[in-house]
């Protein structure tokens, strides 16, 4: 992953974990909570593989540079571009922490219950929807 200095007037192309990280960016980024304009992004994408960004982005003569905001949070996660790409598009990580789910359970107040007696035994998302009788929370409908 590159640690160039972004361009002023570079274009981000935001590559986006899940559904909850795409819609946030794109509800910032419409409400203009973001440092940069809606005119220089490049997309909101899900499309998170290095080569699938490749070929679907990055075979473009820009008339601008462009650089890669990605948005996870999974500090895990490998994305190596190709030599041909890895000086001239710099990659920038974001991580959301917590996740989604723990918020929600944090507005609900349920924050002590699912610390007590549910953290090492059931993954977030489970407990939104087991016990808080909450839907998908990770659908786009719920985050709306």
């Amino acid at each position: 992953m590159s640690s160039l200095a972004l361009p002023e007037e570079a274009h981000l192309l935001f590559v986006c974990e899940g559904t909850f990280e795409q819609y946030l960016i794109s509800e910032l980024l419409q409400a203009g909570k973001l440092i940069v304009d809606a005119s220089s992004v490049v997309d909101i994408t899900r499309t998170r593989g290095a080569s699938q960004i490749q070929s679907q982005y990055l075979n473009f003569d820009y008339d601008w540079p462009v650089a890669i905001a990605r948005v996870l949070d999974s500090r895990r996660e490998n994305f190596s571009l190709g030599r041909l790409y890895r000086d001239r598009y710099p990659v920038l990580n974001s991580y959301t922490h917590p996740e989604i789910e723990m918020l929600i359970i944090v507005s609900e107040g349920m924050f002590s219950s699912y610390t007590q007696s549910f953290k090492s035994a059931m993954r977030l998302s489970e407990y939104c929807m087991q016990k808080l009788k909450l839907g998908n929370v990770k659908s786009r409908d719920f985050l709306e």
